[in-house]
C-alpha cells in the first residue's frame, strides 16, 4: 500500500486538532511556519493543506491576518457543493471541450501507442488504485491529470500536447476537490480501466467511446455533487 504524501499527513494532524474540544469556531489557526516547525514539513506543503482545509470549509484563509476556524465538522459536502456551484459554468466549458479532444486521443494513441507507453500508462493506473486506498486526493489529482497527459503523448502530436498541457493546469482545482469524494474515485477508476484495456487491446473505436463516456460521467459526477 503507498503511503500518504506529506501534504496529506499534514491535512490529517491539522484535522485532529480542529476536531478536538481544544479547537473553537473563531479561533485563529497557528502560522503556516508554526506548523512547518512543530510538523517538521516544508512551507509549501502546509501551504497546500491549508487551501484543502480551506476548501473543505474548515477554516477561512484572511490574507494578512491568518487562517481561522469556521467549522467544527467531518461533513465536507456542503463546501465542495458551494464552490461547484460557484465555478459551474467554467468547468462545463472545460469539460466540453475535453469531449471533443480527448476521444480523438483515445483513438489516436490506440493506434500509434508503443508497448512502452502501455506499460507506463499501466503503472499509473495501479498506482492511481493504490493511493485510491487511502483516498489522498492530492496525490489521485495528479496521479489522474499523468493518465491523460500520458495518453495524450501516445498521440504523437505535439498541438495536441500543448492544448492538453493549457486545460489540464486549468482545471487542477477541480481535479483536487473531485477526488475528494469516494464515488468519484471509484468512477475514475473503473473508467481507466476500461480505457487502458482498450488501448491495450488496440481498439480505437472502444477507447474513443470509454473516453468519451468518462468525460461525460464527469459532467455527471460534477452535478451529483451540486444537489446533494
Amino acid at each position: 500500500m503507498k503511503k500518504l504524501s506529506a501534504t496529506q499527513k499534514t491535512i490529517n494532524e491539522l484535522k485532529k486538532y480542529l476536531l478536538s474540544d481544544e479547537a473553537k469556531i473563531g479561533d485563529k489557526l497557528a502560522t503556516e511556519k508554526e506548523v512547518c516547525e512543530k510538523l517538521s514539513v516544508g512551507r509549501g506543503t502546509v501551504r497546500e493543506a491549508f487551501r484543502n482545509l480551506e476548501a473543505e470549509g474548515y477554516i477561512s484563509i484572511n490574507p494578512g491576518k491568518g487562517a481561522f476556524i469556521v467549522k467544527k465538522s467531518q461533513n465536507n459536502e456542503d463546501a465542495l457543493a458551494s464552490w461547484f456551484t460557484r465555478n459551474r459554468g467554467r468547468i462545463q466549458d472545460y469539460v466540453e471541450f475535453r469531449n471533443i479532444l480527448e476521444p480523438a486521443a483515445a483513438r489516436m494513441a490506440a493506434e500509434r501507442a508503443s508497448d512502452k507507453d502501455l506499460k507506463a500508462l499501466e503503472k499509473i493506473h495501479n498506482d492511481f488504485i493504490e493511493y485510491a486506498a487511502v483516498m489522498d486526493d492530492e496525490k489521485l489529482a495528479l496521479l489522474d491529470e499523468e493518465f491523460h497527459t500520458r495518453i495524450m503523448k501516445m498521440t504523437g502530436n505535439e498541438v495536441m500536447e500543448m492544448i492538453n498541457q493549457s486545460v489540464s493546469k486549468r482545471i487542477m482545482n477541480f481535479r483536487f476537490r473531485t477526488f475528494k469524494i469516494k464515488h468519484n474515485v471509484e468512477n475514475g477508476i473503473k473508467a481507466h480501466d476500461k480505457i487502458l484495456r482498450a488501448l491495450m487491446d488496440r481498439d480505437p473505436d472502444v477507447a474513443e467511446v470509454y473516453m468519451k463516456r468518462h468525460i461525460e460521467l464527469i459532467d455527471e459526477d460534477m452535478e451529483r455533487i451540486i444537489v446533494m
